[in-house]
C-alpha cells in the first residue's frame, strides 16, 4: 500500500533544524532544489513477508527504470523492485553475490545493472533484460552476478569502503565512490574513481577525484544525476546532518543544493530511519531516498530479522512551477 504523509510547514522543518543545531547560525540555509514541504514516505508491500519495511532490510542503494526502483538488501542477496506507478508493490529477486556480500550503491546500465560490494571491494553487473518482465512473472533462481575487475583501484574491503556507483550514459564512464579516508590527524576526504569498461575490467585512467571533509564524521554515500550534474548524500554522524551535494567530476568541489536535516530529524522521531544511503532521481524529477536501519556485523541468517526502526523510503518532488505540481500520479492524486 502507498501512502502520503505530508510532512508539515517548512518553517517548522527549519525551525526544528535551527533548534537541534545547525553548522553555521550566520549561514543561511540552502534554497531546496525540491519541495520538501511536499515529502511524503512511501509504503509498499512486498512478496515476501521478510521484506516488508518494519525488518531489519539495511537498504543501501538506488536506481530506478522503467517506472520501477531496485533497491539492494545490503546483507541478504535480494534486490527488492518496487513499482511506484501506482500501488507500491515490492517483488524481492535473489542475486548470486558471494557470502557476506555487502551490497551499497546501484546504477542502471543499458541492459544491466551495476552493484558495489563494501565488504569485499567489489563491483558486480548482472544482466537484467526487462526488468518490468521481471517485476511482474519474477525468477526461480537468483540473477548471476559477475565480478568486474578493478585496475588502479586502491580500496581494500571493510565497514568504510564502498558505498556508491554511478554510470554516466553518454560515454559509459562509471562514477565509483569511496565514502571516506583518512584520520582526524590527516583529515578525511570522499575519494570518487572514474573508471571505464575493458571487457570484464574497470580501469582507473586518472587520479581520482578528492573531496575534501569538514571532519571524518562527515562521509559522502550514494550517487545519482540530476539535471546533468552528479549529485551525492552527504551525511554527518554523530551529529545527524543530511545535505544532497552536486560533486564536480573534475576538480571534486561540491556545493549544497538541498539540506534535508530538520525533515529527517522529524522522520526518525516517528519511528522511520534516517541513515539515508540512497539517492535517485525520476524521471519527472522527484529526488528519492532510501536509508538502512540497521548496523550489523557479519550476518549468516538467510532473512533480515525484524528492525527498531522502519526502512524509510522518501519521495520529495521537484518544485511546482506555474501551478503545476510535476509528476502528478493519477491513480494516487
Amino acid at each position: 500500500m502507498m501512502r502520503r504523509l505530508i510532512i508539515g510547514l517548512l518553517l517548522v522543518v527549519l525551525a526544528m533544524s535551527l533548534q537541534m543545531g545547525c553548522r553555521s547560525t550566520a549561514a543561511p540555509e540552502p534554497a531546496s532544489a525540491w519541495d520538501i514541504e511536499r515529502a511524503e514516505v512511501i509504503e509498499w508491500s512486498a512478496d515476501h513477508p521478510s521484506f516488508e519495511q518494519h525488518f531489519a532490510l539495511e537498504a543501501s542503494g538506488l536506481a530506478a527504470s522503467q517506472g520501477l526502483l531496485i533497491v539492494p538488501s545490503e546483507k541478504y542477496g535480494r534486490l527488492l523492485i518496487i513499482d511506484i506507478t501506482g500501488e507500491a508493490r515490492a517483488r524481492t529477486v535473489r542475486v548470486g553475490v558471494p557470502p557476506h556480500a555487502e551490497l551499497e550503491g546501484s546504477a542502471i546500465t543499458a541492459n544491466a545493472m551495476v552493484l558495489c560490494d563494501e565488504a569485499h571491494a567489489a563491483v558486480y553487473e548482472i544482466q537484467i533484460g526487462d526488468l518490468r518482465k521481471i517485476f511482474e512473472r519474477g525468477v526461480e533462481s537468483p540473477l548471476r552476478a559477475l565480478t568486474l575487475n578493478l585496475e588502479g583501484v586502491d580500496a581494500l574491503g571493510g565497514k568504510i569502503g564502498f558505498e556508491g556507483i554511478e554510470v554516466d550514459r553518454k560515454d559509459g564512464t562509471i562514477y565509483l565512490l569511496l565514502e571516506r579516508d583518512g584520520t582526524e590527524s590527516t583529515g578525511c576526504v570522499s575519494r570518487i574513481w572514474n573508471l571505464k569498461r575493458y571487457g570484464n575490467s574497470l580501469r582507473s585512467e586518472r587520479e581520482p577525484i578528492e573531496i575534501g571533509l569538514e571532519d571524518c564524521a562527515w562521509r559522502l554515500t550514494g550517487l545519482a544525476w540530476w539535471n546533468g550534474h552528479l549529485i551525492a548524500l552527504k551525511t554527518q554522524y554523530p551529529g545527524e546532518r543530511y545535505e544532497v551535494v552536486t560533486v564536480d567530476v573534475v576538480t571534486g568541489g561540491i556545493e549544497v543544493v538541498s539540506d534535508l536535516t530538520g525533515l529527517l530529524r522529524s522522520l526518525a522521531s516517528r519511528g522511520w530511519s534516517n541513515n539515508v544511503e540512497g539517492i535517485e532521481v525520476g524521471p519527472d524529477g522527484s529526488l528519492w531516498l532510501v536509508a538502512d536501519n540497521a548496523v550489523t556485523g557479519v550476518i549468516d541468517n538467510p532473512l533480515p530479522p525484524p528492525g527498531e526502526s522502519q526502512t524509510l523510503l522518501l519521495r520529495i518532488p521537484p518544485k511546482r512551477t506555474d501551478g503545476i505540481v510535476p509528476g502528478k500520479r493519477t491513480t494516487h492524486p
